[in-house]
């Protein structure tokens, strides 16, 4: 069975979901290698453009492994959203427990602001979690 969740956050007017999805044909736990899949939503909810210019993520796991990524824009591109539009991307994280969450910001520039003034929006916490282990 494939269990979906989704985690909404709003910062001045931008929306993010994701929806967390275990991978159990790309996993291996006896391993201790989990696959999570993604999709995040990206919502420009404002009366104004903007352009995703970084990513941060915080990983944890229930054995309290942390990792820490930064990039920059999302995916290879730094999407440039109008009012209005969607952005929407997939992506997927390894853990080596079966449960564990990730939480992070979008560094974004607003056509408002001055050049070097960043948004920090907030991508919600959300969980990975196979979905046996809290049944």
């Amino acid at each position: 069975m494939h269990r979906t969740r989704v985690y909404r956050a709003t910062t001045e007017g931008i929306r993010v979901h994701v929806r967390s999805r275990f991978e159990p044909e790309f996993s291996k736990p006896l391993e201790r290698r989990y696959i999570f899949s993604y999709r995040v939503t990206i919502e420009n909810r404002s009366h104004h453009g903007i352009k995703v210019m970084k990513r941060q993520w915080h990983i944890v796991d229930s054995i309290g492994h942390v990792r820490d990524l930064e990039g920059t824009g999302i995916v290879g591109v730094q999407p440039e959203i109008l009012p209005g539009r969607v952005f929407e991307y997939d992506s997927a994280c390894d853990l080596t427990s079966p449960l564990g969450i990730m939480s992070g910001v979008y560094k974004v520039k607003s056509n408002l602001r001055p050049k070097s003034a960043m948004i920090e929006v907030e991508i919600p916490t959300f969980q990975l979690e196979v979905p046996w282990v809290l049944s």
